[in-house]
């Protein structure tokens, strides 16, 4: 059976780590700025770097942005929609998401995550293992949030929002865009 190809934006901690979740449906590639094209990373050659994303459209559809800043990521995925791709979720097999839930595209939800029922997440969001995202409270496009971490019922948090390790953002919080949450935090 052949896979469809996906690129990888990121052969970094976060994209090596996607990567093991990627390459069960997709045959993939990376694109990456840091490394030379050939290095392979993890089984997963390096084919070019971001410049080279108009070029590649041709033999590659579809497209994820593994990178943990969330204003680079934001901004590369604007670029590569005026390309043209297409950007599926990855979601790895022990991951949870109620069929009542809304999630955007271009996210990544790495191993045991839960996406509870009501809940809403947007385009473009990474969530680290064993983040669990409460019901009825919404994640807001392009946010990195890191293992173990809770967003309670009826929170709302903000765009391009960095939530560390080990936080629980309570009930009814709301998180402003852009916020950068650190590790072992309670925010009310």
């Amino acid at each position: 059976m052949c896979k469809e190809k996906l690129l990888l934006v990121g052969a970094g901690g976060f994209g090596r780590v996607a990567s093991e979740t990627a390459v069960l449906n997709y045959d993939c590639a990376f694109v990456d700025d840091g490394f030379g094209m050939g290095t392979e990373i993890c089984g997963v050659e390096v084919i070019g770097n971001t410049s080279d994303l108009q070029t590649l459209f041709g033999e590659y559809k579809k497209l994820i942005v593994t990178i943990g800043n969330n204003r680079v990521r934001e901004s590369i995925y604007n670029i590569a929609a005026k390309i043209g791709y297409e950007f599926p979720n990855l979601v790895h097999p022990s991951t949870y998401i109620s069929p009542y839930a809304k999630i955007g595209w271009g996210c990544v939800f790495l191993n045991h995550v839960t996406v509870q029922n009501g809940s809403v997440v947007g385009n473009g969001v990474l969530l680290n293992p064993g983040v669990e995202i409460h019901h009825d409270c919404s994640v807001d496009d392009f946010d990195l949030i890191y293992t173990n971490s809770v967003v309670r019922t009826y929170a709302k948090v903000g765009k391009r929002v960095r939530i560390g390790s080990n936080v629980t953002i309570s009930n009814d919080a709301v998180v402003p865009d852009d916020a950068d949450i650190p590790n072992c935090t309670a925010i009310k």
